[in-house]
């Protein structure tokens, strides 16, 4: 009787494990986007929220030159 009984807690134990995390690959990728995404909101705050080909590509470069973006 006692073996039934560990052998359930056992299986919730193992469901539990089966729930995967995102990797630490993954979870990296998503902080760099988070990251550009609030470096972007924090620009066109500055701007006035108006979007034009300068402010555009001075963006780009910033994120892309791999500094980091500074407003």
């Amino acid at each position: 009787m006692s073996i039934l009984a560990h052998a359930a807690g056992f299986a919730d134990r193992r469901a539990l494990r089966a729930v995967r995390q995102p990797g630490l690959v993954r979870r990296f990728l998503q902080w760099r986007q988070r990251q550009a995404e609030q470096a972007i909101a924090i620009h066109l705050g500055l701007t006035g929220g108006h979007i034009t080909d300068e402010i555009e590509r001075r963006m780009t470069e910033r994120l892309t030159s791999g500094g980091g973006f500074r407003a």
